[in-house]
This record gives C-alpha cells, structure tokens and sequence, in this order.
C-alpha cells in the first residue's frame, strides 16, 4: 500500500508539470554560451544561471557557438506619492535588461522589464535603504528569470 501512494504521488507530481525552481530546459544550440557587455553583477548573475542550467561560459566569444550581448540593463527610480508633509511616501522601481541573442546566422533581441514599488519610511531611512537594495536585487532576479524563459523558447 506504501509503494501505491508513493508511486500515485510521483506520477502527480511528474504529470502537474512540478520542477525545481531556477532550472531552465534549454535548446540544444544554447549548451555552449558567451556571456558578454553589460555591468558586471547582471553578467555574473547571468552566468551563475546558465552554469546552474548546465550550459558552458567561456570566456572567449570564439569558443562559443551562441552568444548573449547585454546591450543595456537601468532601474530607474521615480516618485510615486507624497505625503501631506510632502515627503516621498512610495517609489516605483522601472528596471530594463535589453539583450541581443545570437546563434549562426540567427539573432533575437530581447527587451525585458520588471517593476516594484518601495514605501519610504522617513523615519526609518536605514531600514529603508536596506530594503531598496533587497528590491533591487529582486529586481535583477526577475528580468533574468524572465530571460531565461525567453530563452527557452527559441
């Protein structure tokens, strides 16, 4: 009786489509990478995903027969709301990752953007300041795991 629920259990699990979180199926041509442009944090983020989904960085574009170009990664930070005082009381967080896919003869260009708002508590700056770094680390998170889903799909 054991086996029979343990075995009903993996097939639920296997049939509801369940897999680790983070692990991308990716095409074959993407098992070899270069990583290149971009500031350095967004492109060793990217690099630590890909190496987590089993795809080779090297370090030459030459070694490689698809390569990701950050062409542009900004978060933006605007004023949401004040309050009666007119101290800010929310930011909004845009953030962009503009990316240029290439493998062979094919290239795709990839425009991804996240957005997270921040309530600001004047008396609380320190923990505020704590906070906005989470939200951007958040931030970068998420338009790399919005990458790494488009990626999927080529």
């Amino acid at each position: 009786m054991r086996h029979l629920i343990t075995a009903l259990t993996l097939t639920l699990i296997a049939s509801c489509g369940w897999q680790l979180r983070g692990v991308s199926e990716l095409p074959e041509g993407f098992r070899i990478i270069h990583v290149g442009g971009g500031p350095q944090n967004i492109r060793e983020q990217l690099i630590q995903r890909l190496r987590f989904n089993d795809v080779v960085v090297p370090e030459r574009a030459l070694d490689a027969p698809a390569q990701i170009e950050i062409n542009e990664y900004s978060v933006e930070r605007r004023t949401l709301s004040v309050n009666s005082v007119g101290q800010i009381a929310e930011y909004e967080f845009n953030a962009l990752l503009d990316v240029t896919v290439t493998r062979g003869e094919e290239t795709h260009h990839f425009v991804t953007e996240a957005r997270r708002t921040l309530s600001n508590d004047v008396n609380n700056v320190v923990a505020t300041q704590q906070e906005e770094r989470q939200l951007r680390d958040a931030l970068d998170s998420d338009l790399l795991s919005r990458l790494m889903r488009r990626l999927e799909r080529l």
